[in-house]
Formats: structure tokens, C-alpha cells, sequence
């Protein structure tokens, strides 16, 4: 059972938060002049114009893994009619190859990272397209400060790590993987998640599709929401509220009750700060 006070954690979490926000705040709006004049805002800007370019490849072989490792900007991961990596404003830590059929990606350094945040002109693009027809073995991403997007791709193994932004999901297949959730938004829609573990972190996470086997989430700050494809008869939800209600179909879960333990599939939910809703549709 809980500790009565695990809700502390969370509000210190959010508090965190802000109190991390507005440092950058007054940084960006009040420090900016000091910052120049120490030459970590003008040579990383420098470092943009002269280094990072666009960079497009395309690829050819059998894809069964990807691992991307991206520590600031756009990220888009999606099925096509071509097997290409492509970008725009990409820094010259970013490196890709293809090795013994698994494409890695990786970011070396956090070069850039205040003037991409804070010159969205310049924000460093980067688009994966693979073949429509790749059925992969796993899927890695290690997302840093951005946006992460990821269509139509499936995979035996998803696992995505988030900083801080938005994750989108559309399309998505996986037997297994994990999100350790950031600070920012998680969106996946018509997705078909296996034996899938959330780590919430600060932000709200709305999941729907079909939800098979044992899920465990873990929420932190915000509202938690799953719309899932499935008869309600069919899952067995364990429970623990934190500082927040879970409903199941608009009921409160102590209403509606848990659901037979020999049900095919199970939710372990440990909750944080913020709703739960759960929906059967």
C-alpha cells in the first residue's frame, strides 16, 4: 500500500517545474544581454549558421531496428514509399548509418540547445521514412527538448524515452516496450499496445486503441486518460489512487469495482497527481 504522503513527491515535482521554468524565464527575457556578452548564446548561434545544414540519405538492405538518440528539435518517425533519413537545421553532431540491419541515429552532443528552443526558424528537423512494409524487431528513441511524431510504424519492441515536449503516436503497433514520460504532452491515437509500461512525468497522457495484456502506469503530474478498444469484462484494473479520482465509464473505481482477476488482460495503475479516466468503447 502507498505511503499516505507519496502525493508530496508529485507536488514537488510540479513545483519543480515551475520554479524551473521561471528561471529560464527570467534567463531568456532578463539575462539574454549577460549571456551574449559571455559568448554562450552568440557562439552557439554561430555554430547554427556555419555547421548545421540539411542532410538527406537514402538507404537501401533489410531494416529490422531502430535506434535514435535526438537531443533538440522535430522529430518525425513514418511509414512511406521510400527507406530515407532527411533534415533541415541539423546539427553536426548528428550522425546516421545503417548497421547489420539496424539504422542508428545519434546526437553526440547538445549543441544549440538554447538558440534551437528559442529560434523556432531555425529548429533542427529531422524525418525518418521507412517502407510501409518493415515489421521491426524494436524501436528505440531517446528524445530530448521537441516534438516527437511517429506514424504507422510496427514494431516487436517500442521503447521511448521523453525529455521535455510532445509525443504523438498514430498507427502504432508493438508487442511490448515502455514510455518514460518527460515534462510535456503524450498523444497516441489508433494505436495496439501489448504488455506496455508508462512512466508518467509532468503533462497530460491520452492514449486510445486497443490496450492487450499487462500495462502498467505509473502516473506523475497531470491528467491520465485511455479510451480503449475492448470489453470492459476483459480487464482486471489494480489500482492506487493518489491525489486525483480513476473512473472507469464516468464511475469511480471503487463503484465499479476492479474486475475479475482471471480477466485476459490486466491494468496496474499507481496514481499521481491528477485524474485517471478510463473509458471502454
Amino acid at each position: 500500500m502507498k505511503s499516505n504522503f507519496g502525493w508530496v513527491k508529485y507536488l514537488a515535482i510540479a513545483f519543480g517545474l515551475v520554479l524551473a521554468l521561471g528561471i529560464i524565464s527570467s534567463l531568456v527575457h532578463g539575462g539574454i544581454y549577460v549571456l551574449t556578452g559571455l559568448g554562450l548564446i552568440e557562439n552557439k548561434t554561430q555554430l547554427i549558421e556555419n555547421e548545421a545544414g540539411s542532410y538527406s540519405q537514402e538507404y537501401t538492405g533489410s531494416l529490422n531496428s531502430i535506434s535514435v538518440v535526438y537531443n533538440v528539435g522535430s522529430l518525425i518517425l513514418q511509414s512511406g514509399d521510400e527507406f530515407k533519413v532527411e533534415g533541415t537545421n541539423l546539427s553536426s553532431d548528428l550522425t546516421a548509418k545503417m548497421e547489420d540491419g539496424k539504422l542508428i541515429i545519434q546526437e553526440k552532443g547538445p549543441n544549440n540547445l538554447l538558440a534551437s528552443l528559442f529560434d523556432q526558424n531555425n529548429a533542427p528537423n529531422l524525418v525518418v521514412t521507412i517502407p510501409k512494409s518493415s515489421k521491426l524487431e524494436s524501436v528505440d528513441l531517446e528524445l530530448g527538448a521537441g516534438r516527437g511524431e511517429i506514424n504507422g510504424i510496427t514494431t516487436d519492441n517500442l521503447s521511448i524515452s521523453q525529455g521535455a515536449g510532445e509525443i504523438t503516436a498514430t498507427d502504432v503497433q508493438a508487442n511490448a516496450g515502455e514510455l518514460k514520460g518527460g515534462a510535456g504532452s503524450v498523444n497516441f491515437s489508433n494505436v495496439a499496445l501489448k504488455d506496455f509500461d508508462i512512466d508518467g512525468g509532468v503533462g497530460l497522457i491520452k492514449i486510445q486503441g486497443a490496450i492487450t495484456g499487462k500495462m502498467k502506469i505509473d502516473c506523475g503530474v497531470g491528467q491520465t486518460s485511455l479510451n480503449i478498444s475492448g470489453n470492459p469484462d476483459d480487464y482486471f484494473i489494480n489500482a492506487d489512487q493518489g491525489l486525483g479520482p480513476i473512473t472507469i465509464n464516468g464511475l469511480k473505481i471503487q463503484e465499479k469495482g476492479p474486475g475479475s482477476k482471471t480477466a485476459p488482460n490486466r491494468i496496474d495503475i499507481n496514481g499521481g497527481v491528477g485524474p485517471v479516466n478510463i473509458v471502454f468503447d
